[in-house]
């Protein structure tokens, strides 16, 4: 598979996967998407169960944790601070994949997505300036009055073509 190929496949894997009702907070968010992706990942990269030096995300137990904390160095952007993604996979086949979660808890209904949606995107781009892909996924409680689907597929469109980043922006 090759790399476009690889991240727009795990983009759509993402878009479809049913997030529980149950999630607080992005981390929450972070242990129910990566099952999904270490399968996806051992389905297309690694063939085996071993996925160190892989995928690496903050982590449940020891060993994950210390991987993590070891990913920081292939991935840290340093500009005016340090931007760390949320799940990093790399692999020569691939490069690397910055993948970028927010979970939104909204007050109400239709306000204060745009800025939330903002932060993800500049978050994205940040670490577009060492990585040559980023899933940048948003997730929000509330169901949205007023959405503009047009412009949701423009920005998307947008951010793929020019920088390889692809956009989610979805309720739960």
């Amino acid at each position: 598979m090759d790399k476009e190929k690889f991240v727009l496949n795990l983009g759509h894997l993402l878009e479809k996967i049913k997030i529980p009702l149950s999630i607080k907070n992005e981390i929450e968010l972070e242990y129910a998407l990566s099952s999904h992706i270490k399968k996806f990942v051992q389905k297309n990269l690694s063939q085996s169960n071993n996925l160190d030096g892989i995928l690496f995300h903050h982590g449940r137990n020891k060993r994950e944790k210390a991987w993590w904390t070891k990913s920081k160095l292939l991935q840290t952007v340093k500009l005016f601070g340090d931007n760390v993604s949320d799940i990093f996979i790399t692999h020569r086949k691939i490069g690397a994949v910055a993948l970028e979660f927010k979970y939104i808890k909204l007050a109400s209904a239709g306000k204060g997505l745009t800025g939330h949606i903002q932060r993800a995107i500049g978050q994205s781009l940040i670490a577009k300036l060492r990585h040559p892909f980023v899933i940048c996924a948003v997730f929000y409680n509330k169901k949205q009055r007023n959405l503009k689907p047009g412009l949701f597929i423009k920005l998307k469109k947008l951010l793929w073509n020019k920088h390889r980043i692809y956009l989610i922006i979805k309720g739960v």
